[in-house]
């Protein structure tokens, strides 16, 4: 096949996209608007995802395209759908997106989150798939494409579509507009041909993300799944020197891109006076004593996240290490999530019946050396949403924190435990199923389906010397710290060629 104008090509596409206006699209939108006794306020949403891009939306400008969510995101917004935001000092627009009743209950819960979501995680058992759902996922990605396409006939821009509920959305684009620039994030895992060959629409979703023009993962291993999928099941041609993927005569680039957080952000908030004072706060809530250690889990009540696997493996570890009876408390922090989902109401359940088994068992048998045995829990269970001081304090505060992911694209939860540790004595335990494995090689590597391995895990962590605990955080942070989210962000632009090779200075 002759691809010899190709590097042509490519170069006019960033001397082109040097001067064009970034379009953002998601399913979930960065600014929410509510009604709260009969007030309008608004707040911005929380996720990885919008944590990202919000910020680097400030700085550029441009237009974000998502999901609206309720009756007061209709109030705001103008004849176009759109609105400005942030409210307070706006500098980019909004327009948001409409989905009807039967593309909410079909294509977002069903084929994104009962299909999608449990594939690419690898927990096969739990995929749900209906062939209606389908269909309303191909009617929610075609909403989202009016809307883009509408877009573009106003002002020429880059189209960047993020995640898994839009994988079909690059493909309308590119049916509408053949030279139009499209770039995709992939922010979930990707799994091997073994596992994404139960999808019946395989072929539809690979030929879509295959029209784009940047295709980004979170790590290598992603990347090359998604390579070997599109060789096994489209016969897509890898061309090593560069990166590309080809494809009926288009090339694709792919690359990883490991997502990142505000380093500094959640450095200097956990030095702050505020964290410090909600930190003494904490240890009088919890009745923690000095002599208590603490490890920490902050997840969303996700069964990727490996909640109940850590609950066996904290078992395991007081049976294995009566000493800590007393002595160590685990907090998890449990955030709700996709509530009208049922699997996901079982398991919220389950998890509940799970901590008060082991509560109760443990507390009935405590050491009773522990001058404090009869106010301890081996298990904290906090559901709810956590504000960041809050959050920022009890990272600081813990000895250790548990990330046990059966599978995971990123989780940052590991990252934002890292830039807290100010102090430097805390000890990272993060899954080899989680992105954050390959970046933060100081941490102590766990097998979440191994509960004895996580319980000695634990041990070594409580037990490891001081000097190698500040070792191994210093080198994390110092890694994090010049892999923030601004770097992330202006990686993702130069490969796009929005900003020029080694250029970040339209971002200051």
């Amino acid at each position: 096949m002759n691809t010899s104008h190709a590097p042509l090509e490519a170069a006019q596409r960033e001397r082109d996209l040097s001067l064009a206006r970034l379009i953002i699209v998601s399913n979930r939108e960065p600014y929410e608007h509510r009604l709260v006794k009969n007030h309008l306020i608004w707040e911005r949403t929380s996720g990885g995802l919008v944590s990202a891009l919000d910020p680097m939306m400030r700085r550029l400008g441009g237009t974000w395209i998502a999901w609206g969510s309720g009756k007061a995101d209709r109030d705001v917004v103008d004849q176009d759908m759109t609105v400005d935001v942030p409210p307070d000092a706006p500098t980019y627009r909004l327009h948001r997106v409409w989905l009807d009743s039967g593309e909410i209950k079909g294509g977002y819960q069903g084929y994104a989150n009962q299909v999608l979501w449990p594939l690419c995680h690898l927990t096969l058992d739990r995929v749900d798939y209906r062939k209606a759902y389908w269909h309303a996922y191909q009617a929610m990605n075609a909403r989202f494409a009016e809307v883009v396409l509408g877009e573009l006939q106003t002002k020429p821009g880059f189209v960047w579509v993020h995640d898994f509920h839009l994988a079909l959305l690059p493909g309308m684009v590119k049916a509408s507009l053949p030279k139009q620039p499209v770039a995709m994030f992939w922010h979930i895992p990707w799994p091997g041909p073994d596992a994404f060959r139960i999808l019946p629409e395989r072929r539809e979703v690979l030929e879509s993300l295959l029209t784009c023009d940047l295709l980004m993962f979170q790590t290598q291993s992603f990347l090359h799944c998604f390579v070997e999928c599109a060789k096994e099941f489209l016969g897509a041609d890898l061309h090593a020197d560069g990166g590309h993927l080809e494809y009926k005569g288009h090339a694709t680039r792919v690359v990883s891109r490991p997502i990142s957080i505000g380093f500094h952000t959640w450095s200097e908030r956990a030095q702050s006076p505020q964290v410090t004072r909600s930190m003494d706060v904490l240890r009088n809530l919890h009745v923690f004593q000095p002599e208590v250690r603490i490890g920490l889990g902050v997840d969303r009540l996700d069964y990727t996240k490996g909640l109940l696997k850590r609950l066996w493996a904290i078992d395991a570890f007081f049976q294995q290490f009566p000493q800590y009876r007393g002595r160590f408390t685990f907090i998890q922090i449990a955030v709700p999530t996709r509530g009208d989902v049922e699997a996901y109401r079982r398991y919220r359940e389950l998890i509940r019946e799970t901590v008060n088994d082991i509560n109760m068992r443990y507390c009935s048998i405590s050491n009773p050396r522990s001058a404090h045995a009869s106010r301890w829990r081996p298990i904290e269970f906090r559901e709810g949403r956590t504000g960041m001081d809050t959050l920022a304090a009890y990272y600081r505060m813990a000895d250790l924190a548990l990330v046990s992911s059966v599978y995971d694209g990123m989780n940052l939860v590991a990252k934002e435990y890292v830039a807290s540790q100010v102090d430097e004595k805390g000890v990272l335990l993060v899954s080899h199923m989680a992105g954050a494995a390959e970046e933060l090689s100081d941490a102590v590597v766990i097998n979440p389906y191994d509960p004895e391995g996580v319980a000695d895990s634990i041990r070594q962590a409580l037990e490891m010397p001081l000097q190698e605990r500040r070792e191994r955080m210093h080198r994390m942070r110092t890694y994090l710290a010049a892999h923030d989210i601004q770097a992330w962000a202006d990686d993702c632009l130069r490969d796009a060629g929005i900003l020029p090779p080694h250029d970040s200075a339209s971002l200051d």
